[in-house]
Protein backbone atom coordinates (compact mmCIF):
# COMPACT_ATOMS: atom_id res chain seq x y z
CA UNK A 1 0.00 0.00 0.00
CA UNK A 2 1.67 3.01 -1.35
CA UNK A 3 0.58 6.20 1.22
CA UNK A 4 0.67 9.55 -0.56
CA UNK A 5 3.52 12.04 0.48
CA UNK A 6 1.44 14.43 2.17
CA UNK A 7 -0.21 12.08 4.11
CA UNK A 8 2.62 10.96 5.06
CA UNK A 9 4.10 14.47 6.32
CA UNK A 10 1.07 15.47 8.29
CA UNK A 11 1.03 11.94 9.84
CA UNK A 12 4.78 12.50 10.97
CA UNK A 13 4.41 16.22 12.02
CA UNK A 14 1.35 14.95 14.18
CA UNK A 15 3.28 12.17 15.81
CA UNK A 16 5.94 14.88 16.42
CA UNK A 17 3.48 17.32 17.97
CA UNK A 18 2.27 14.56 20.15
CA UNK A 19 5.63 14.07 21.56
CA UNK A 20 6.25 17.16 22.58
CA UNK A 21 2.46 16.99 23.92
CA UNK A 22 3.15 13.77 25.96
CA UNK A 23 6.60 15.31 27.06
CA UNK A 24 4.91 18.34 28.57
CA UNK A 25 2.23 16.29 30.19
CA UNK A 26 4.37 13.72 31.54
CA UNK A 27 6.61 16.66 32.85
CA UNK A 28 3.38 18.12 34.72
CA UNK A 29 1.31 15.35 35.87
CA UNK A 30 4.14 12.90 36.90
CA UNK A 31 7.56 14.43 37.14
CA UNK A 32 6.76 17.12 39.28
CA UNK A 33 4.52 15.43 41.46
CA UNK A 34 6.96 12.97 41.83
CA UNK A 35 9.72 15.14 42.60
CA UNK A 36 7.64 16.78 45.33
CA UNK A 37 7.13 13.69 47.03
CA UNK A 38 10.70 12.73 46.97
CA UNK A 39 11.46 16.22 48.03
CA UNK A 40 9.09 15.77 51.25
CA UNK A 41 10.14 11.97 51.53
CA UNK A 42 14.04 13.74 52.51
CA UNK A 43 13.09 17.06 54.06
CA UNK A 44 10.87 15.28 56.84
CA UNK A 45 13.11 12.35 56.57
CA UNK A 46 10.97 9.85 56.46
CA UNK A 47 11.60 5.99 56.44
CA UNK A 48 9.99 5.13 52.70
CA UNK A 49 11.11 2.87 50.06
CA UNK A 50 10.70 5.00 47.25
CA UNK A 51 13.00 2.68 44.69
CA UNK A 52 10.30 2.02 42.25
CA UNK A 53 9.64 5.67 40.99
CA UNK A 54 11.43 5.65 37.54
CA UNK A 55 14.02 7.77 36.69
CA UNK A 56 13.31 11.18 34.42
CA UNK A 57 14.40 10.21 31.41
CA UNK A 58 11.68 7.03 31.60
CA UNK A 59 8.58 9.30 32.38
CA UNK A 60 10.00 11.38 29.31
CA UNK A 61 10.48 8.68 27.08
CA UNK A 62 7.29 7.10 28.33
CA UNK A 63 5.27 10.11 28.04
CA UNK A 64 6.34 10.99 25.10
CA UNK A 65 5.39 7.42 23.29
CA UNK A 66 2.05 7.81 24.61
CA UNK A 67 1.84 10.82 23.44
CA UNK A 68 2.52 9.95 19.98
CA UNK A 69 0.83 6.72 19.93
CA UNK A 70 -2.36 8.72 20.82
CA UNK A 71 -1.90 11.19 18.31
CA UNK A 72 -1.68 8.57 15.38
CA UNK A 73 -4.45 6.53 16.77
CA UNK A 74 -6.87 9.82 16.59
CA UNK A 75 -5.14 10.78 12.93
CA UNK A 76 -6.25 7.06 11.41
CA UNK A 77 -9.27 7.40 13.15
CA UNK A 78 -10.12 10.93 11.56
CA UNK A 79 -9.17 9.47 8.39
CA UNK A 80 -11.47 6.69 8.78
CA UNK A 81 -14.07 8.57 10.50
CA UNK A 82 -14.32 11.64 10.11
CA UNK A 83 -16.26 14.56 12.90
CA UNK A 84 -19.43 15.58 11.40
CA UNK A 85 -21.23 17.85 13.39
CA UNK A 86 -25.27 17.83 12.96
CA UNK A 87 -26.34 21.95 12.81
CA UNK A 88 -30.00 22.73 12.94
CA UNK A 89 -31.86 24.36 9.90
CA UNK A 90 -31.64 27.96 10.48
CA UNK A 91 -34.27 29.09 7.31
CA UNK A 92 -36.97 27.26 9.06
CA UNK A 93 -37.04 29.78 11.89
CA UNK A 94 -39.58 31.93 11.81
CA UNK A 95 -38.50 34.37 14.37
CA UNK A 96 -35.81 36.22 12.38
CA UNK A 97 -38.91 37.28 10.17
CA UNK A 98 -38.55 40.99 11.76
CA UNK A 99 -34.81 41.37 9.97
CA UNK A 100 -36.57 41.06 6.60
Amino acid sequence: MRFKPELTSQLIKSAALGVLTGVVFSILFVALPGAAVLFLVGVLDLNLDLSWFPSALTILTVGGFLGALFTVILFVKDRYIPYVEQLQEFEEDSEDDRFH
